[in-house]
C-alpha cells in the first residue's frame, strides 16, 4: 500500500447534537460540491492531532482543544488506482454557534441534523467515516454531554 496523502478531519457536534459539515466547492481537488467534515492535509512533520485543530480553524475559525481521536481510517485514493489515503478522524463538542462559524474553505460550513447530514450528497471520506462515528461509543458520550 502506497500512501498519497495523510489528512485530518474534525467531526464536531454543538449543544443541539449538530454535526459541522462543509459544502465543497466546484473547484476542489477531491469530492468537488459534495458535503464533508472541516479537515485537510497533514503537513510534513506535523502531528495528526495538530493538523486537525490547524484545520479546524482555517476552515471554520473556531478553537477547540477538547477533540479525541475516532481513529485512522484509509480509503483509495481517487487519483491513482493502486494508492490509498490516510484519514486521521477526531471528534469533540462545541459551545460555538453557527455564528460563530466562518467560511473559510467551500461553499457553506453549517451545523445540521444527523439525519441531514446522512441525507446529503457526502464525499468519499464522510460517506466512510459518518457511519463509523454515529455506531462509535464516543458519538454516544459526545450525544449525553449536551
Amino acid at each position: 500500500m502506497v500512501i498519497e496523502r495523510r489528512v485530518a478531519v474534525v467531526l464536531l457536534l454543538d449543544r443541539a447534537g449538530r454535526i459541522l459539515m462543509q459544502h465543497r466547492d466546484a473547484n476542489a481537488r477531491t469530492s468537488p460540491n459534495q458535503w464533508t467534515f472541516p479537515g485537510g492535509q497533514i503537513e510534513p512533520g506535523e502531528e495528526p492531532l495538530d493538523a486537525a485543530r490547524r484545520e479546524l480553524w482555517e476552515e471554520t475559525g473556531l478553537r477547540v482543544d477538547d477533540i479525541a481521536p475516532l481513529g485512522v481510517f484509509y480509503r483509495p485514493s481517487v487519483f491513482d488506482n493502486g494508492n490509498e489515503v490516510e484519514i486521521h478522524a477526531y471528534c469533540g463538542t462545541t459551545e460555538a454557534t453557527q455564528d460563530d462559524v466562518v467560511l473559510g474553505e467551500g461553499q457553506a460550513m453549517v451545523f445540521v441534523t444527523i439525519d441531514e447530514a446522512t441525507a446529503k450528497d457526502l464525499g468519499v471520506t464522510a460517506a466512510l467515516i459518518l457511519p463509523v462515528f454515529l455506531g462509535s461509543e464516543q458519538y454516544s458520550e459526545l450525544r449525553l454531554r449536551h
